[in-house]
């Protein structure tokens, strides 16, 4: 049966991750704060758990929190300056990758719903509207909004959900990341892995380990949504 809907991860799959343009934008996030990195930078890695999970709704108020647990008083000007500059970092890294405007156009052809479930701080969904992508997703789902995250089943519940679709009628395309993969399928959806270049790392252990349907490219998911019917190549990594 051919799926109904593709739900897709969001880092790692559809963009590569903050890594290319970080450091830069971290060293201005900084400035803009008067604060030393190496003084910043441990403190804010630090709150990325709670950043995911919504604590924050506004990027304001997770500098302010920041900015009192290491005990300086900064003037609302500079916060605003650099709440400016982590978005300026997150449209940095909503780039799609070659091959995802062109996938999600075919998809789009074969009659599938599109949508997005990731994890992700407040950054995400202000920028989203803003990008690319935005025309192409029928629904989007973020951790951020919903203050629940990936592998939690009821994230996975609600993407279907806003789709109008049944988990058994979707495929959820993403790099394996804290075992999203095993989750998508405990639900009843359809897991496959894309292989990346950052799959090595330790987060991304379901990706070594990973024994399901792979594929190499956002191009290679259609021959597994109805375009082909051969899925060869689609597990060629």
């Amino acid at each position: 049966m051919k799926p109904q809907a593709v739900i897709f991860d969001l880092f790692g799959t559809i963009v590569d991750g903050f890594a290319a343009s970080s450091a830069r934008y971290q060293e201005q996030f900084a400035a803009a704060l008067g604060l030393p990195p190496e003084v910043l930078n441990p403190h804010w890695r630090q709150l990325t758990d709670r950043r995911t999970l919504g604590e924050f709704q506004t990027v304001e108020e997770s500098i302010e929190h920041v900015c009192g647990i290491i005990g300086v008083t900064v003037p609302p000007a500079q916060i605003e300056t650099a709440a400016q500059v982590r978005l300026e970092l997150t449209r940095s890294a909503l780039r799609p990758r070659p091959d995802a405007i062109e996938t999600f156009e075919k998809l789009k052809t074969l009659g599938l719903k599109i949508g997005l479930l990731s994890n992700c701080s407040i950054e995400i969904p202000i920028v989203w509207p803003e990008t690319e992508f935005a025309e192409w997703f029928d629904s989007t789902v973020f951790s951020a909004r919903e203050r629940t995250k990936k592998p939690a089943r009821e994230i996975y519940f609600l993407a279907c959900e806003r789709l109008g679709v049944a988990p058994e009628d979707c495929v959820y395309v993403a790099d394996g990341e804290n075992y999203e993969l095993a989750a998508a399928a405990k639900v009843g959806m359809q897991p496959v892995l894309i292989r990346t270049s950052e799959s090595h790392s330790e987060v991304r252990r379901e990706a070594r380990e990973w024994q399901g349907t792979t594929i190499a490219s956002l191009t290679n998911l259609l021959e597994i949504t109805g375009v082909g019917t051969d899925t060869t190549a689609a597990n060629r990594t």
